[in-house]
């Protein structure tokens, strides 16, 4: 009898064992970033409940909580064209070594913060730069820069997860370099494209664009619901400006200031709360806002966590 209690008891030690198991490595699924230094940041924004800021680099990525930056410990792939929605994220680029994935990416979703990723289009055969996607819809868009085995070299969306592919027309855009592009967040036909020579609005799946002349070269572009946040340099200096998308009336944010050569790449703002704002420059510093722009911490500095 008493051999029999205590293999029961042994039995209840073992699966208690086994369930605190389980739930350290979920939590270890991300850890404090101390003394990181992160030299390559491909992609930016908000994700999780309530709009966590995140990044995405060439060694997985990083979130920024309670004043704290926070690595993954595992699946530390090279993310490209990050672009976080209301399910999880888009990405694509390259698997981290050893990992078992092909490479490149292709089209890849995540809805748990990237511990597991659902190969959606092109798995082995693409790396997209370029890719956007509205965050309420999920319709997502890219730039393919090299034939494969379904699409050929051009502007494409999809609204079914990669399915199907619809190309862009793109009447009016006058451009021959494209800088990059974003997707509104809910009216996910309305997207635009920024070049050197200004920004191209488009309202019907990037069938026909309207141009929008700018004073110099656009650097980093992003959508709200009523406008554009994006930076641009003039004069050999780079300002923040937000343009209304009704009237076209544009005002500079002059409580944030940029130094040479250190112009925003990625500018977001919070899908859940349009008052939060971040800025990723090239040299890696990130600025966030909570209150519309009117004050900005510097969270990242030269690409350093402390």
């Amino acid at each position: 009898m008493k051999r029999y209690k205590w293999g029961v008891l042994h039995f209840t030690i073992l699966i208690i064992f086994l369930v605190g198991c389980s739930s350290d490595e979920q939590k270890a699924f991300f850890v404090k970033a101390e003394d990181e230094e992160i030299n390559h940041i491909h992609g930016a924004g908000y994700w999780g409940k309530g709009g966590i800021p995140v990044l995405a680099t060439h060694e997985g990525l990083l979130e920024y909580q309670g004043g704290a930056w926070y690595k993954t410990t595992r699946n530390n792939h090279d993310y490209m064209g990050f672009q976080p929605t209301k399910e999880g994220f888009y990405s694509s680029g390259h698997p981290e070594p050893r990992s078992g994935l092909k490479n490149p990416l292709g089209l890849v979703e995540s809805k748990d913060k990237g511990e597991s990723l659902d190969k959606l289009a092109f798995y082995g055969e693409i790396d997209f730069h370029y890719l956007g996607a509205s965050y309420e819809t999920g319709t997502v868009y890219v730039l393919n820069e090299v034939k494969n085995s379904e699409i050929g070299p051009g502007f494409f969306y999809s609204k079914n997860k990669g399915k199907d592919w619809v190309q862009l027309q793109l009447n009016g855009l006058t451009s021959s370099s494209v800088g990059g592009f974003a997707v509104h967040p809910s009216d996910d036909n309305t997207m635009a494209i920024y070049t050197e020579q200004g920004i191209f609005l488009s309202k019907n799946y990037g069938m026909d664009f309207s141009h929008i002349q700018t004073k110099g070269p656009i650097t980093s572009l992003a959508f709200k619901k009523d406008s554009l946040i994006y930076s641009m340099i003039e004069d050999n200096q780079t300002t923040l400006n937000e343009m209304n998308l009704n009237n076209k009336m544009v005002n500079k944010f002059t409580s944030i200031s940029f130094e040479n050569q250190n112009s925003p790449i990625y500018v977001n703002s919070n899908p859940q709360k349009e008052s939060e704002m971040m800025i990723v420059t090239v040299k890696n510093d990130v600025f966030i806002s909570e209150n519309g722009g009117k004050e900005w911490d510097k969270i990242l500095s030269n690409g350093e966590t402390e």
